[in-house]
C-alpha cells in the first residue's frame, strides 16, 4: 500500500480516517461537505484510525505504515484476520453458521464428497469470485471437478485457502437472473466497538427488500451474540434467512474493507462519531 495515496482526515474532531477512492460506488464515500474534515499538518501519536482504502493486500504492512505516522488501525493484525478469514472466525461462532471444512491444498472431488453431500458451496477463506454461481455451487461431481480446476487459476480465488460449506436453502427474493448466485433474504450489519451502527439489505445492487420487526429483532439478536464472541472493534456480519426460518451467519469481515450494501453511509458514520463523542 502506498501511504502517500491515502487521505488522512479527522472527522468531526472525533475519529481519524485514512481514505482512498477505489472506484466502487458500493464502497467509496465522499465525507465532505457532509461532515467536518480536518487535515492537520502534524498527526497525534497512538491514535486509532479507520482505514477505508479498499481490500488490504498485506494488512501487516499497512498496519506498519500507519504506525510509522503515529496511528494504529482500528483492528489490530490479529483482529483483522479473525474478522476476515473463515478458518479464524468459524471455530468461534460455529453454532451460528453453516458447517464448513477448509483444506491446506485444493482437494479432489472425492475428498469433498467425504465431507459433504451435493450440492456444496465452495469459496475462498475470504471471499467468493464475485458471487459467480458457476464457481461456487457444485451440484454433482462434474461441477465440483470443474470448480476445483478453475479455482487454481482464478485471479480472485487461487491465493485463498479453499473452503467448502454446507449448502443451505435460503429464502429467495425476486430479482433479475444473472450469472451470480440467486439473491436471498440477506442483510449486512456493521458493528463498531460492539455497537450496531448500520444494517441494510445485502443485495442492494439488484433489488430492494426489507424485513419485518420480528425478523429484524431475531437476526440482530444473533448478530449481536456473534459480535460479542468475536470482539473485533470494527466488524461486519452478513446474515441470511433459511427456508426453515432460521437466521444464519453467511460471512464476517473487517468493517474497513466492506462495502455499504443497502446501508446509508451518512447514518453509519454519524453513529460512529456519536459513540466516540460519548467516550
Amino acid at each position: 500500500m502506498n501511504i502517500r495515496e491515502v487521505d488522512i482526515i479527522n472527522l468531526e474532531d472525533t475519529i481519524w480516517l485514512g481514505t482512498k477512492s477505489i472506484g466502487v460506488p458500493a464502497y467509496d464515500f465522499t465525507f465532505e461537505p457532509l461532515f467536518s474534515c480536518r487535515r492537520p499538518y502534524q498527526f497525534p501519536n497512538e491514535q486509532n484510525i479507520i482505514g477505508r482504502v479498499g481490500a488490504f493486500h498485506d494488512y501487516q504492512d499497512a498496519y506498519k505504515k500507519f504506525s510509522e505516522l503515529g496511528f494504529m488501525l482500528i483492528n489490530n493484525v490479529e483482529q483483522h484476520f479473525l474478522a476476515s478469514e473463515l478458518p479464524e472466525w468459524y471455530p468461534v461462532i460455529e453454532q451460528y453458521t453453516p458447517r464448513s471444512v477448509w483444506y491446506e491444498e485444493v482437494p479432489s472431488a472425492k475428498e469433498v464428497e467425504s465431507n459433504f453431500d451435493y450440492p456444496v458451496f465452495i469459496k475462498g477463506a475470504r471471499q467468493t469470485a464475485k458471487h459467480k454461481e458457476s464457481l461456487c455451487v457444485a451440484r454433482n461431481r462434474k461441477e465440483c471437478e470443474a470448480i476445483l480446476k478453475e479455482y487454481q487459476k482464478n485471479a480472485i480465488l487461487h491465493w485463498q485457502q479453499l473452503v467448502c460449506r454446507e449448502f443451505l436453502e435460503l429464502e429467495p427474493i425476486e430479482a433479475a437472473s444473472t450469472e451470480k448466485v440467486s439473491p436471498s433474504f440477506e442483510f449486512r450489519s456493521f458493528w463498531y466497538k460492539n455497537n450496531l451502527v448500520g444494517v441494510g439489505h445485502y443485495w442492494s445492487e439488484f433489488v430492494q427488500y426489507s424485513w419485518n420487526n420480528e425478523q429484524e429483532a431475531e437476526a440482530l439478536r444473533i448478530a449481536s451474540k456473534v459480535c460479542d464472541l468475536l470482539n473485533v472493534p470494527f466488524l461486519v456480519i452478513d446474515l441470511a434467512l433459511t427456508k426453515n426460518g432460521n437466521w444464519v451467519v453467511i460471512e464476517c469481515n473487517d468493517g474497513q474493507e466492506s462495502g455499504y450494501a443497502g446501508i446509508n453511509p451518512i447514518s453509519l458514520w454519524k453513529n460512529i462519531v456519536d459513540i466516540e463523542s460519548e467516550n
